[in-house]
């Protein structure tokens, strides 16, 4: 029901275009596409049309005089902009529509600091490190420390120091309120962090949004925008960040039209600092906010919706709403228990090959859903014994693949000779005789002199008399060095001028041939089908650097370097669904949909995850990542358990996921396995489905506990939750508990095969 509405006062300009038809909406769906001036709070259900109302109002927008540069929409991923902007083309054409301000909170923050970031000291040609670069920062500023990365995970200091700035604290906040040693640590390879961004002339992710709200301190900046923008439109708002709320807020000031559309049932993402309580914070700051609540289904069957709607119910503090549909045409969902996670695999595999041979499914048509990246190895080994085709979301990257990020660290240092995180990478490679002592060498010679290893490299080679200043002595490095340093600082300079001039493809092509880069991969390759495997990945980074041949030279490489740091690990997703089966963590299936879903792992300690057991918060998480995943069906929905499961190292038994406990049993198809299948282990006949309650006196084989190198007392490092220190060990079965008090994040339970816990 929406409420809080006010009367519509459309500006003077003169609509443009047809009528917008909206008799397709329901009636929830026209109530927020046609609201009026003020906050609106659009609380959507998975399925429930989000997109297309976020579009459609849009559209209505302008169609009611409001100027598309005037209208600023955000969301989430460049995935999901695409497909916004898309739809938006679809309703007012593409000239409009590349008018709106549309896209991810860093992607439009990266376009507010290159107009006016200057004022508060950012260059306007800043570069965007990505995480692997800051990753190799925090590794160069334990090394600088002498501090052991093995006591100090490099990844559990980027994550507190990453935590720290989303909670809005300063270096200086941070230094002088360290409550633990591992906090000082942070605090010491922080500032030697931030030195290193400064000389680079580079930003973090985290930098982006923080960068933007410091500029907006600022009165005039502020006022440019607060006048710019009539309306903002946040998507998946349940997953925003303190301070992304606070940019939200920041560029609706002006107007008060700040419209936010989420679904506090489908928020799953804290550990990236999301904050669920921001759909609080919205209601209590904007108290005439109107809201409409979305809770019709175009995605899955009903019984479908039935089993999720169960699940949900359960969680603490939820207001009661039920997702309902049309279609009433479906099986129930199945539950199915597996001896092992191979009979899990065969299961899928034999499902698959029945849908195929009887025309009800393609390839391209199912996913397998799971908790953690490591449960794929089981599923990806039966689909290739099947010779069923997959692809896998999650691995590695196609910009992380080691040949690309070669290329890309020369292009990055085309257009900033000062990014030593680049110079690092590629200084020898391909080999050139620039050893690591050299490299040490020029990297500490910079630090010195306060210059970049790039100048310091030129000076070597006896190129640059400005880097000496006139009274500087250069490095001392062998004659050998200091000629391959002097080829390749000509290299550099030489794209420099070339990436000026002609087409950014252009440029790359005359590195590779400079640099004799494909020979370099025939030597370093283990075979030639690996050497043809990376040699065509560089020429798909040269099909994507032509997509830039429209803008001109120079700015193109920049549009290209700030795409490709912008670009998430769902946005590798092709936009049309492959004939092959999709294998992707719970995750990253947010926001995507598949007629046959099959989720596995659905046991305690995987679902929900070991790590959230003791945490109540973490627990509802869990909770609705598990409705997320069941909601991604849309005419089959397969939940699977294993009796026996051999992960990460160890076999044991888990029991089934408490919330397939909440389902009720009219809602659900029970699969009882008659025989072992063909392919999987031997295993002995099991005629029945066990049930989570028969496991409440479970008691694990009596194994000694592995030898873990630990004791009471001890202080360990965590690479996510820092530094802590050991309560208690027990064992469990072939494995043992470690309880550790962790300074940032309290007391935890873990599996010290699935730990990782390092003595500090």
């Amino acid at each position: 029901m929406l409420t809080g509405m006010t009367e519509f006062a459309p500006t003077d300009t003169a609509s443009q275009y047809a009528a917008l038809d909206l008799e397709h909406l329901n009636d929830a769906q026209r109530d927020a596409v046609t609201h009026p001036h003020g906050p609106l709070l659009v609380i959507a259900g998975p399925g429930s049309g989000k997109t297309r109302v976020i579009t459609h109002r849009i559209a209505w927008l302008i169609e009611q005089g409001i100027p598309p540069w005037r209208i600023l929409a955000v969301t989430f991923t460049n995935r999901a902009a695409r497909e916004m902007r898309s739809r938006l083309e679809a309703l007012i054409g593409a000239e409009d529509s590349d008018k709106v301000w549309l896209g991810t909170f860093h992607r439009i923050c990266v376009r507010m600091l290159r107009s006016h970031g200057q004022e508060i000291g950012v260059p306007r040609n800043f570069v965007i490190f990505d995480s692997d670069d800051q990753m190799q920062v925090v590794r160069g500023a334990l090394k600088e420390l002498q501090v052991d990365p093995k006591q100090y995970a490099p990844r559990a200091l980027l994550s507190r120091i990453s935590r720290a700035k989303s909670e809005g604290d300063s270096l200086d906040d941070f230094a002088s309120s360290t409550g633990s040693y591992f906090d000082e640590i942070a605090a010491r390879v922080w500032e030697r962090y931030a030195a290193a961004f400064k000389q680079a002339s580079a930003l973090d992710f985290d930098d982006l949004l923080l960068k933007t709200l410091e500029m907006f301190e600022l009165d005039h900046v502020r006022g440019i925008y607060e006048e710019r923008f009539d309306h903002v439109l946040v998507d998946e708002f349940q997953d925003t960040s303190t301070i992304q709320y606070q940019l939200a807020r920041a560029w609706s000031a002006g107007s008060g039209n700040l419209t936010v559309v989420g679904d506090p049932d489908q928020s799953i993402y804290s550990w990236r600092s999301a904050d669920i309580r921001n759909l609080k914070y919205f209601a209590n700051d904007h108290h005439d906010a109107a809201e409409v609540q979305l809770n019709n289904n175009y995605r899955s069957t009903q019984q479908i919706l039935d089993a999720a709607n169960a699940v949900i119910d359960r969680a603490a503090d939820r207001i009661k709403r039920r997702l309902v549909t049309d279609n009433n045409d479906g099986p129930l969902p199945r539950l199915h228990e597996a001896y092992s996670e191979s009979d899990e695999a065969e299961y899928i595999t034999g499902h698959i090959e029945q849908g195929l041979r009887d025309g009800s499914l393609r390839y391209g048509e199912a996913a397998v859903l799971y908790r953690t990246n490591a449960q794929s190895r089981a599923i990806e080994e039966s689909l290739v014994q099947h010779g069923i085709p997959y692809r896998l979301v999650g691995a590695t990257r196609f910009y992380d693949r080691r040949e690309v990020r070669d290329l890309l660290a020369y292009l990055r240092l085309v257009r900033n000779p000062a990014d030593a995180v680049a110079f690092a990478r590629v200084a020898n490679v391909p080999t050139r005789g620039v050893g690591a002592k050299t490299i040490e060498t020029l990297t500490e010679w910079a630090a010195t002199h306060a210059r970049s290893p790039f100048q310091a490299a030129a000076a070597a080679a006896g190129l640059d008399n400005d880097a000496l200043g006139g009274y500087l002595t250069p490095p001392a490095i062998s004659k050998r060095a200091a000629g391959s340093l002097r080829e390749f600082v000509s290299l550099i300079e030489d794209a420099q001028l070339q990436a000026a001039k002609e087409p950014l493809s252009d440029a790359l092509r005359a590195i590779l041939v400079k640099t004799r880069y494909r020979e370099w991969l025939v030597r370093q390759a283990d075979s030639e089908t690996e050497a043809e495997s990376r040699w065509e990945n560089v020429q798909e980074l040269i099909t994507v650097t032509e997509n830039y041949s429209e803008i001109a030279p120079g700015a193109a490489l920049d549009a290209f370097l700030e795409d490709v740091a912008l670009v998430a690990d769902v946005d590798d997703l092709p936009d049309g669904p492959p004939d092959a089966v999709t294998l992707i963590t719970l995750h990253q299936a947010k926001g995507l949909e598949f007629p046959v879903v099959f989720m596995v792992g659905m046991e305690e300690y995987l679902l929900p995850h070991q790590l959230s057991m003791d945490d109540p918060a973490q627990l509802q998480e869990e909770r609705r990542l598990c409705y997320v995943g069941m909601t991604r069906a849309m005419r089959e929905l397969h939940l699977l358990h294993a009796f026996r499961r051999a992960f990460q190292g160890r076999t044991g038994h888990n029991p089934p996921s408490r919330f397939l406990a909440d389902i009720p049993d009219d809602l659900l198809q029970r699969f009882q396995r008659q025989q072992a299948q063909v392919g999987a282990d031997v295993r002995p006949a099991r005629n029945r489905t066990v049930r989570w309650d028969e496991f409440d006196s479970f008691e694990p084989e009596p194994v000694e506990a592995p030898m873990v190198g630990l004791k009471e007392g001890d202080e360990v490092s965590h690479e996510i939750f820092g530094h802590g220190v050991v309560l208690s060990l027990r064992a469990i079965g072939r494995d043992a508990e470690v309880t550790v008090r962790f300074a940032d994040t309290g007391v935890k339970r873990l599996l010290a095969s699935m730990a990782n816990l390092t003595r500090a």
